[in-house]
């Protein structure tokens, strides 16, 4: 089990002190801190919510792809839609967030 799974069943929250906005966990051990540096408070703030969401995200994420696994989509007009594409973004996403899928350049 990585740690995003080890901490989505706790909730994240965002904590600011002075110039640093920070992303608790469930035992206050600190997430990510995002500094002043170059980005104004509200692009900061928003990018600590999105943190706060990642776990959540996540595994709603891992439910969508096991329910699409193998399974079509019929709509009320009685149309079929092939979820591998949705599946397949899916694990993208997954495996990204697992740190699976990499660019060369990221740790």
């Amino acid at each position: 089990m990585d740690s995003m799974e080890k901490n989505s069943n706790g909730n994240w929250h965002v904590s600011k002190k002075g110039e640093t906005i920070t992303v608790l966990g469930p035992d206050s051990a600190v997430v990510a801190e995002l500094p002043k540096g170059n980005s104004d408070d509200e692009l900061r703030i928003t990018i600590a919510y999105l943190i706060v969401a990642a776990p959540k995200l996540f595994e709603m994420c891992c439910k969508i792809k096991s329910i699409f696994e193998n399974n079509l989509i019929v709509t009320r007009e009685g149309f079929k839609i092939n979820c591998s594409d949705i599946e397949k973004s899916l694990l993208d996403a997954i495996l990204r967030a697992r740190g699976c899928a990499k660019t060369p350049d990221e740790p």
